[in-house]
């Protein structure tokens, strides 16, 4: 599970939080989609862990919730962009990183997922690294 925050890393409103469900409700559907402040969200349930993402693929705009999940990796039904779950990170240089979001459970009992997405920074960072090294040799 992810902390909450947002792209300043500074903890959203109260009001930045929608709920996604009871935790057994989401382990038994697998996956659900819950309204986000400017996206749809897609809230997934793999291997004892809860995650949330922007649920349009990048790469054309495709609802995501259509696509695969296994060993931590989501596939774009469509165009078979894969994506990480835990960063929103692609394996594949023609598609782009899809947003992710912070999700936590409350006294409730219940999954809350943050409205407000963010980009991975890490990777980015790497790629820049990276070009910058490679420009040298």
């Amino acid at each position: 599970m992810s902390e909450p925050s947002d792209n300043q890393g500074l903890e959203p409103p109260a009001d930045d939080w929608v709920r996604a469900g009871t935790l057994g409700e989401l382990e038994a559907r697998g996956m659900t989609v819950v309204r986000g402040g400017t996206c749809p969200l897609l809230v997934i349930h793999d291997r004892g862990k809860f995650f949330a993402l922007d649920n349009r693929c990048p790469h054309l705009g495709f609802p995501l919730h259509r696509g695969s999940i296994e060993d931590g990796i989501l596939t774009c039904h469509w165009h078979h962009a894969r994506f990480d779950l835990v960063s929103g990170g692609t394996f594949d240089l023609w598609a782009d990183d899809v947003p992710t979001t912070a999700v936590e459970v409350r006294d409730d009992g219940a999954l809350w997922v943050c409205t407000r997405t963010r980009y991975p920074t890490v990777r980015r960072i790497g790629v820049i690294a990276c070009a910058r090294a490679c420009s040298t040799i």
